[in-house]
């Protein structure tokens, strides 16, 4: 795969290029054939480096659920203990950012989703657009 060599926009955060690539990926899905559509416009727009760095901004806001699995199995009989209630706290609140994720994806226009979005660090669409997700690794 060829990358640009220099940026086309020098600075941009890693947040930034992740909004970029889910944008672009949303343009994809409308051609032809969209994985290289898609290919197609990564390489017009990303280097190597930004392109590494969207993925990875991507995918560290996937939730780890079957680690989480592994750490509740290993706890056996103990459901009363710390390990056992963060456990807990902490399925719940992938829930409910799950559920805002999915909100802020749902949503209208009649509010400032960039503004809510970026509260949550969340690139909106992001998990919409899973069918493409894998395309240009």
């Amino acid at each position: 795969m060829t990358f640009r060599t220099d940026s086309a926009e020098p600075g941009r955060d890693d947040y930034d290029l992740a909004r970029l690539l889910v944008w672009e990926r949303g343009f994809a899905k409308y051609d032809a054939d969209p994985e290289a559509d898609l290919l197609r416009r990564v390489q017009e727009l990303f280097t190597e480096d930004e392109h590494r760095r969207a993925l990875a901004y991507l995918a560290a806001s996937e939730q780890d659920t079957g680690r989480l699995d592994v750490i509740e199995a290993g706890l056996g009989e103990d459901t009363t203990g710390d390990i056992a209630w963060l456990a807990g706290q902490l399925r719940t609140a992938w829930a409910r950012l799950d559920e805002l994720r999915d909100r802020i994806d749902n949503s209208g226009t009649l509010i400032d989703l960039h503004y809510m979005a970026e509260g949550i660090d969340y690139v909106r669409g992001s998990r919409v657009q899973n069918e493409l997700k894998d395309t240009v690794r």
